[in-house]
């Protein structure tokens, strides 16, 4: 008997196509997420030293101007930092959209699979009633020409 060919072949290795041109989306997604969380531990670690900065100018007696100059350090470094955590938002959104996108894709995908492995099932069943029955018939023309 010929082996066994699934008609919605085709279907099923574009629909895993799109899953691994999905799942590279998510990877490349997944790594700007990780450059924008660096930059905004960064960020936030600057802002710490720009307040110890303020603090230890505040103790030392510093000039108004000095003490001036680091405040505005200061409050530019919350707004990057505030910035920065807009940023990352926006990408982890992104992350989140994307990874549904491959969930629906694996699930489109492993519905054609079942079914091709049903199919699969259903057609080795038939074979193999095809080949008892063959092998029935052939047992009973023996037995017929023995008696």
């Amino acid at each position: 008997m010929k082996r066994f060919q699934f008609k919605l072949q085709a279907v099923l290795d574009h629909r895993k196509a799109i899953e691994d041109r999905l799942q590279v989306e998510f990877g490349e997604l997944k790594r700007e997420e990780a450059r924008e969380l660096a930059k905004l531990i960064k960020l936030k670690d600057e802002l710490d030293a720009a307040r110890k900065s303020l603090a230890s100018a505040q103790s030392a007696n510093a000039s108004v101007d000095e003490l001036s100059r680091r405040d505005e350090y200061l409050k530019a470094k919350r707004d990057d930092v505030r910035l920065q955590e807009l940023t990352l938002e926006a990408v982890q959104a992104k992350v989140e959209a994307k990874r549904r996108e491959v969930v629906a894709a694996m699930k489109d995908r492993k519905v054609l699979e079942a079914l091709r492995d049903k199919q699969e099932q259903e057609y080795l069943q038939a074979v193999a009633r095809a080949e008892q029955k063959e092998l029935d018939d052939t047992a009973s023309v023996r037995h017929a020409r023995a008696a």
